[in-house]
């Protein structure tokens, strides 16, 4: 997350086309996202229901209307890594596993015990902005369970001892996501995008879903 909203303000809205648009922003919808465009339904269908559930109106540039979703869903980071950022990954990801660390889905009783130990917010009844949730959501303590089990779940246990590397992975297999929005089965969204926006510009005035 790079944004400065501290100092700045908080997005509710996109610039499309030189149009403000609304945008929901609720961290709610966040969690969601995932699951959503990883569930069993089609190309089509799938990307219709990503942008109703952030667009109350569902902007006619769908092609920049994706670009801006996606940049709100990301904090405001940039879709591509700068090089030194591709490079800080890429050491990282030799030290660690290229399993995910969470799932919003399956995580969510740990992420709610989280916040309610760190934060004393109670999820279920506050308002929060999504950028606002993943900036709580990433400073995350070492003490909460949360965080551990992230721990356990990116841990390379190569070259630890064996009583170590013994426990890790025990843990590994106790906490391993299942939730499939979050495996390597998937593909990701940036990935689907130029397949999506062909297809829903073939099949947009059929539907009747850009207004």
């Amino acid at each position: 997350m790079k944004e400065d909203f501290i100092t700045g303000t908080l997005p509710e809205t996109v610039i499309i086309d030189g149009r403000e648009y609304p945008i929901r922003y609720d961290f709610r919808i966040g969690m969601q996202f995932d699951r959503v465009r990883c569930s069993g339904t089609d190309d089509i269908n799938r990307l219709i229901r990503l942008l109703q559930m952030y667009y109350p109106e569902i902007p006619t540039n769908v092609d920049e209307a994706i670009k801006q979703m996606l940049w709100f869903y990301r904090c405001g980071d940039p879709e591509e890594d700068t090089e030194e950022e591709k490079g800080k990954r890429q050491r990282y990801q030799r030290r660690s596993s290229r399993e995910s660390a969470f799932s919003f889905a399956q995580d969510a009783p740990y992420i709610y015990a989280a916040f309610k130990e760190q934060y004393g917010i109670d999820l279920t009844e506050c308002e929060m902005h999504w950028w606002q949730f993943m900036a709580l959501f990433e400073s995350l303590n070492e003490e909460t369970k949360m965080h551990k089990i992230m721990y356990y779940r990116k841990v390379n246990t190569s070259g630890l001892p064996k009583k170590d590397r013994a426990f890790l992975n025990e843990m590994k297999k106790l906490y391993r996501i299942t939730d499939l929005s979050v495996t390597g089965e998937k593909m990701t969204l940036e990935a689907r995008n130029s397949k999506w926006i062909e297809y829903v510009r073939m099949r947009q005035m059929e539907t009747g879903m850009v207004r």
